[in-house]
């Protein structure tokens, strides 16, 4: 059954509430097939981001991507290099499927480029690898340093086919769409070579977010100092992510008037929250238990504290 959807509508979309949840206990499945508006070929690495939910999903190379969102109405925006942003409001109220059109921007900046950042990880502990050597085809190769990053500018192609490799790891390998003038930050969870691969996530972010108050250097100085797993968040059992803070010492849990959840740490000093890489204020629990796939916890000084939430792609 196609979904009620309105797409392409600006002025309707900012009429229209952010999201209206009918029954927010009760998810639906919606897929979405993105399309190229003159050739009608599905259409790798579109983004799709639906407002007030973490998860920003991208398109495959069939140009399809499968939405897990409480049943209610949204209001969606779409992306990808070199066609015209489509934005407009989707009715997920049940099992539904919907295909969108996008049309190639008239005009391109023959010298905009694209960046690629890779960050390496152990599938079963989720630490960095340092070491690893990540190549792209037609755009060289890099190894990843002590925090499992490495990272590519300058880059001139549409989808860029990368490679990690690593010993005593199964080789991973995965298309990787590229959007002018923006960072695709590529999260690979390296498995033994007798385990089953995880599937490779990929975040869209503008380029000014790298250089936000210095926010990627400040990063590497950083200390983790806690890290909850998905499978320790089902051990505790909570049901708000706030919860689990219980067991880390120092942090105090402040519920606010407003519904509003904060961490603060020593005298009301509030701790940052970041979904995905993306600076969310303070509310802790503004994302569902059964989406986080790790939050780690990072010290910047003794007073200042960031948790980081890792959502299930």
């Amino acid at each position: 059954m196609a979904v009620c959807m309105q797409l392409g509508i600006p002025a309707f979309a900012r009429q229209t509430a952010a999201q209206e949840t009918l029954d927010a206990g009760d998810v639906v499945r919606v897929t979405a097939l993105v399309i190229d508006g003159r050739s009608k070929e599905g259409l790798l690495g579109a983004v799709i981001e639906v407002a007030w939910i973490a998860d920003r999903y991208v398109t495959d190379e069939d140009g399809r991507a499968e939405l897990e969102l409480p049943r209610g109405r949204y209001v969606v925006t779409v992306r990808r290099g070199g066609y015209e942003v489509v934005e407009g409001r989707l009715n997920a109220l049940e099992t539904s499927d919907f295909t969108l059109e996008m049309d190639r921007l008239r005009t391109m900046d023959p010298n905009a480029t694209a960046a690629l950042e890779v960050e390496v990880v152990d599938t079963r502990s989720g630490r960095a690898i340092q070491g690893a050597r990540v190549s792209i085809l037609e755009g060289g190769s890099g190894v990843t340093d002590d925090r499992g990053h490495v990272r590519f500018s300058g880059l001139r192609m549409l989808v860029a086919r990368i490679s990690v490799e690593m010993t005593g790891y199964a080789e991973r390998t995965a298309p990787v769409a590229l959007h002018q003038f923006r960072t695709a930050a590529v999260r690979v969870e390296m498995t033994v070579d007798t385990a089953a691969p995880r599937p490779i996530t990929v975040e869209v972010r503008p380029e000014a977010m790298e250089f936000d108050h210095g926010f990627r250097e400040n990063l590497k100085r950083g200390e983790r100092v806690h890290v909850f797993t998905r499978e320790i968040l089902e051990e505790l059992g909570v049901t708000r992510l706030s919860n689990a803070f219980r067991t880390v010492p120092g942090f105090r849990i402040n519920r606010l008037s407003s519904g509003e959840t904060r961490l603060e740490m020593g005298t009301n000093c509030p701790v940052a929250v970041r979904v995905d890489g993306i600076d969310k204020g303070f509310n802790i629990d503004q994302v569902p238990v059964r989406w986080v796939e790790t939050a780690e916890v990072h010290m910047f000084g003794r007073r200042c504290a960031v948790v980081f939430i890792r959502t299930r792609k």
